[in-house]
């Protein structure tokens, strides 16, 4: 067999499980007029804060270019953030880079004391940007530097930073007897925000979400209290903190994580068609996720779909040494489908598959660049939006969604990803997650080229989004957060709002965590 070296990175990145901030509800003062300078803010965090403890006060907020006992800094917010695209409207009072749970706590004495809002960053990887709030003069805590990693091999744990980026964690935790966490595939994204909002990856379907295997976390309330959290201590915010989305409750400093064993071997099988062969192509997926009795799927194989105007490729990522199980789904997936146009096949193992996801298109693999010494975090410009589904979309819906993605020109990615496996093995309540008996989720991505032609696509990216709403079951995963959904508390956490919203009044009553998207 000829065998294909396969750019896994476009995939991979479509799965990257990015940071989400959610809170709440009461009413805001507006800051922009409340007021002329943050010298108390400087003083307060100055006294409790040690010197070692980087803050910088931005110039292009009004109120700091009033104070008089710190100099301002002219400082990009932009440059926070993976993603671009116009969603920053306002100026922070403060970025505070903070090392340790004593710097939040501090951070939060003095917000509580002097009424500012805080929002943390982890990786910056919010679909909306929301890591960076939504309301001027807001604090940001800057998480990055509480990055610690300590594996537990006898008990099979590990103990994070909420800084943490998933490359370094894949890395050592894969020094450490081939072990891994069941996350995200792009490297680059925030522990934090990812697992909070529950965590999809391509191991999802083998062991589930990541929030599924987080045992307990250190956070700091409203108050400025540091909270050990698990099914003991304050079972409450365990459970929605798992799935809830991060940043509406609390601030998570520190994850223990259950560990899971890596896959001895990663197959990646890719089967490609032109356009002409797109509905047959999308029918059989829709067959290959819905009819158990001639598919039954194993859960160490990952089925994904991605539909353009140029192309559509089926997906098929197999965890294991007995490649007869991909063999058979691959004979099964083509009984009655055209030849493909393109067929690529590559095995490796998993630690240079994560790698992968890192898209350096570099020959020489070395896996230390995960631990990203001397990189550069690449940005993005898109917007995003993703559907579940628990029935197959019709054959109307289909023609209109093909009719519609022909009718574009830009850089359109769609992707198909499963959502069942061992997702569906978990009580509905046992966590915040509430989505977990559906069979495969939508994404549809598109990127910004410049913007002359940006009001154009985004037209051509809602009216395909309306060609398959309807099929849909109208939820989706609050880490494909999208600011345009109306309804959004519905979309997102489905059965679960009013526990949410319950949990939020009793935590965070001031709303202290605001930003746009509030749990109500």
């Amino acid at each position: 067999m000829i065998i294909f070296i396969l750019n896994w990175f476009f995939i991979l990145f479509l799965l990257c499980i990015f940071q989400v901030n959610l809170v709440t509800t009461t009413h805001l003062p507006n800051y922009r007029f409340t007021r002329t300078n943050n010298n108390d803010l400087y003083t307060c965090l100055s006294s409790l804060l040690p010197l070692t403890v980087r803050t910088i006060y931005p110039c292009s907020t009004i109120a700091n270019q009033n104070n008089f006992q710190c100099k301002c800094v002219h400082f990009n917010i932009t440059n926070l953030s993976a993603i671009r695209g116009g969603r920053f409207s306002h100026s922070p009072a403060v970025i505070v880079y903070v090392t340790d749970s004593s710097d939040v706590q501090n951070v939060l004495a003095c917000a509580a004391n002097l009424n500012y809002v805080v929002n943390a960053l982890s990786g910056g990887h919010s679909y909306e940007g929301y890591g960076l709030g939504s309301t001027y003069n807001n604090i940001i805590i800057n998480m990055e530097g509480i990055n610690y990693i300590k594996i537990n091999q006898h008990d099979r744990t590990g103990t994070f930073g909420a800084g943490t980026r998933l490359g370094p964690i894949y890395y050592e935790a894969y020094q450490s007897d081939n072990y891994t966490i069941n996350a995200g595939s792009c490297p680059w994204v925030g522990l934090a925000g990812h697992a909070l909002g529950g965590g999809y990856g391509l191991l999802s379907r083998l062991h589930g979400l990541l929030s599924d295997n987080v045992l307990e976390m250190k956070a700091v309330n409203a108050q400025g209290e540091l909270l050990t959290i698990n099914e003991t201590h304050e079972p409450d915010l365990y459970w929605a903190l798992r799935g809830g989305g991060g940043g509406s409750f609390v601030i998570v400093t520190e994850f223990k994580i259950r560990l899971v064993k890596a896959p001895l071997l990663t197959t990646q099988y890719s089967l490609v068609w032109y356009p002409n062969a797109s509905k047959l192509v999308i029918q059989r997926y829709q067959l290959l996720m819905f009819n158990n009795t001639i598919f039954n799927l194993s859960n160490d194989l990952f089925v994904s779909m991605t539909v353009n105007h140029l192309e559509i490729t089926i997906s098929i990522t197999y965890f294991g040494i007995e490649l007869d199980v991909l063999k058979r789904t691959v004979a099964l997936l083509l009984e009655t489908l055209p030849t493909p146009n393109i067929t690529k096949i590559h095995s490796e193992d998993w630690l240079t598959f994560v790698y992968d996801g890192l898209g350096l298109g570099n020959s020489n693999v070395d896996h230390r660049y995960l631990l990203f010494k001397n990189l550069t975090m690449p940005t993005y410009c898109f917007k995003a939006k993703h559907l579940f589904y628990d029935k197959p979309i019709s054959d109307h819906g289909l023609d209109q969604f093909l009719n519609r993605i022909a009718l574009g020109i830009g850089e359109l990615y769609i992707t198909f990803s499963p959502w069942d496996g061992h997702i569906h093995t978990i009580p509905i309540d046992k966590t915040a997650f509430p989505h977990r008996r559906y069979k495969f989720g939508i994404q549809l991505m598109i990127y910004c080229n410049d913007t002359n032609s940006e009001k154009k696509q985004m037209k051509w990216l809602n009216e395909i989004y309306s060609t398959i709403y309807h099929d849909s079951t109208k939820h989706s995963y609050i880490n494909y957060i999208d600011r345009d959904v109306p309804s959004w508390m519905d979309y997102y956490y489905n059965t679960h709002q009013q526990r949410l919203h319950n949990l939020k009044y009793l935590y965070d009553k001031n709303n202290r965590f605001y930003f746009e998207k509030t749990i109500k």
